[in-house]
């Protein structure tokens, strides 16, 4: 059984967005169980976005960008989190 892990280009002083995400995810997924396998990173982004758009409309990203992207290197795969094309956020499934 594999479990999503992230981490976080920045560690301390992270945005109130990107808190609600990460607590998002974990309520979502934490007792899930999960192959790592294409089906599981499409879902990842798609719960991931949906949960951006939410805390957009909330008005709690200022960010003039927010994007996500699942990119495969060396046989891992991981789903980025962009804020104004800067990294700040990774996922994977370990």
């Amino acid at each position: 059984m594999a479990h999503i892990k992230y981490t976080s280009i920045i560690p301390n002083d992270k945005p109130h967005w990107l808190l609600a995400v990460q607590k998002a995810v974990e309520n979502a997924t934490g007792k899930m169980s999960l192959q790592g396998n294409e089906r599981d990173f499409m879902n990842l982004q798609a719960f991931i976005n949906a949960e951006i758009a939410v805390q957009r409309s909330h008005g709690s990203i200022r960010a003039e960008k927010v994007t996500t992207e699942i990119r495969t290197d060396e046989g891992k795969t991981v789903i980025h989190i962009y804020r104004n094309r800067s990294l700040v956020q990774t996922y994977y499934i370990e």
